[in-house]
């Protein structure tokens, strides 16, 4: 799947869930993926404890790249080459060319 199309296909999914009363004012949405965050966190630290938490960790990480695949779609953020430009700025501070010190 392509990311961008993602993107899109999650927004207008959420375009649809607004008409049953769901929000996707961004600032809504990226507080919304905050608590996923969160949620992600605690899930995490559940499965070192219970294997069978794993799908319910997966379905949070989900959760998170969905909002901000909405937040992308709406907002005009070319996704796909964001995360491109930004692995490969990741992957220079690994080589310690220009890591945050």
């Amino acid at each position: 799947m392509k990311l961008n199309e993602a993107a899109e296909k999650a927004y207008y999914t959420a375009l649809k869930r607004q008409q049953n009363g769901a929000n996707i004012d961004i600032k809504k949405i990226l507080k919304h993926c905050a608590g996923e965050v969160i949620e992600a966190v605690e899930k995490s630290v559940e499965i070192k404890t219970d294997a069978g938490k794993v799908d319910e960790y997966a379905e949070e990480l989900a959760d998170i790249v969905i909002c901000v695949f909405i937040a992308a779609y709406k907002d005009g953020i070319n996704i796909e080459s964001a995360i491109i430009a930004k692995q490969h700025k990741n992957e220079m501070r690994a080589k310690n060319k220009g890591d945050k010190k």
